[in-house]
């Protein structure tokens, strides 16, 4: 087996998404920045290579090449409160070509909660800038992400997969006018100002520009920033109570692993709708007891998203054919990977050919000399370009047929 095969054989994925856990379970496998790079800097010190940490509000999922399931499986327990049949309940796990299978599909969107989900190309990028920046070798997984976001690209541009409600903080918009028909002058209360919480400011600019919004974040530097591009009002943190009890719709996007909004924040007998956008939960359910409080989860605003999926059921099987293409692509690297060594032994090989036989000659002019090594070069490029050339497009044995070649051109058979 090539050390590329072991590299591809060797590469895992383990899974926690929507598909296994509704949003209150799923909120336990939840990470955090600070948890996301602990576990980064765990793995890559007990040996793990390509390691990413992909975490959602619908799904936390760990990449990696190097250690087998079992070992990392322990670790990433360390870093998730859960108990053990939620674990065994909502894990799933694929290795090798089924890995990276599955990589691709949740980067083009096609696993996603809201298939055609335009965000999950930005959290990719994110993903494996923090891996680059903490988990230690990733060249490989360099490679394939890279991919894996043309093969996204690729969807978003060829089809209509993702077209209308693509995003969660889209399916926000769409819940508030399903709740409240008329937005105008509506106090909006936009909580948490991080790459969620941006996007929907710039949905909430598009879509929702007549209601009055508030923007809070605990970094009053980017709510003034927000507030400023989008023409909205900035608010102080320290009147986070103040602002929601005047709100009639809190919009929390947080990035916190607990609740940022509990019962006392609001108002008594205060009608309010709370969008919780956040994963895991940043509102206390205990809200949701009041008499005039709707609290919706990031799940029910999805489903607001896949009310609109009939009319783009259709590109479908488009989206997939592009993935299916994209997966040739990464096969087709991985053949190239596998060839490069021999085609550097055979190009070695017949330089010693050369070098041997003009060795025998007698010596002549340096610019006999030169010409002869120019032209023996052009050949060696071009019997070495015919061999890569069957070997990635007509060789049905690769591994056979490498093997016969790197027989044929060792220097030991000459």
């Amino acid at each position: 087996m090539s050390r590329i095969d072991v590299v591809l054989n060797e590469f895992h994925a383990l899974s926690f998404s929507f598909k296994k856990a509704e949003a209150e379970s799923r909120g336990a496998f939840s990470l955090g920045e600070e948890d996301k790079v602990q576990l980064l800097e765990s793995l890559s010190e007990v040996g793990a290579r390509n390691i990413m940490i992909l975490s959602t509000c619908n799904r936390t999922e760990v990449y990696w090449s190097g250690l087998d399931q079992e070992e990392v499986a322990g670790i990433v327990r360390t870093h998730m409160a859960v108990s053990e049949a939620s674990w065994w309940n909502t894990k799933h796990y694929a290795a090798g070509m089924d890995a990276v299978v599955h990589l691709f599909r949740v980067g083009c969107a096609l696993e996603s909660q809201i298939p055609g989900d335009t965000e999950i190309a930005g959290q990719l990028k994110m993903a494996l800038r923090l891996s680059k920046a903490r988990g230690g070798e990733v060249a490989w997984l360099d490679r394939v992400v890279s991919l894996v976001l043309k093969a996204s690209k690729r969807v978003k541009s060829e089809t209509g997969l993702s077209s209308g409600a693509t995003s969660v903080a889209f399916s926000a918009v769409q819940c508030m006018r399903h709740h409240l028909t008329n937005l105008e002058g509506v106090e909006v209360v936009l909580y948490g100002l991080g790459k969620l919480g941006r996007n929907t400011c710039k949905n909430l600019a598009k879509h929702a520009g007549h209601a009055a919004i508030t923007v809070v974040n605990r970094d009053e530097a980017k709510a003034n920033h927000a507030a400023e591009v989008y023409g909205f009002t900035p608010a102080h943190h320290n009147d986070l109570k103040k602002v929601i009890g005047k709100a009639r719709v809190l919009i929390v996007a947080t990035g916190a692993q607990s609740h940022t909004v509990t019962a006392e924040m609001l108002q008594p007998g205060q009608e309010l709708l709370i969008l919780d956008m956040s994963m895991p939960r940043n509102v206390d359910p205990a809200t949701a007891n009041l008499s005039k409080v709707v609290l919706v989860d990031v799940d029910e605003m999805s489903q607001h998203a896949l009310q609109q999926l009939n009319a783009r059921k259709n590109h479908f099987p488009h989206a997939e054919r592009i993935v299916e293409e994209e997966l040739e692509e990464f096969r087709a690297w991985v053949d190239s990977l596998k060839v490069a060594p021999l085609l550097g032994a055979v190009s070695q090989a017949l330089r010693s050919y050369r070098d041997v036989e003009l060795g025998k000659l007698k010596a002549g002019c340096d610019e006999d000399e030169e010409r002869l090594m120019q032209l023996s070069d052009k050949l060696i490029q071009k019997v070495t370009t015919q061999v890569a050339t069957y070997l990635k497009t007509k060789s049905d044995k690769l591994e056979e047929d490498m093997e016969v070649f790197g027989q044929a051109f060792h220097p030991s058979n000459s």
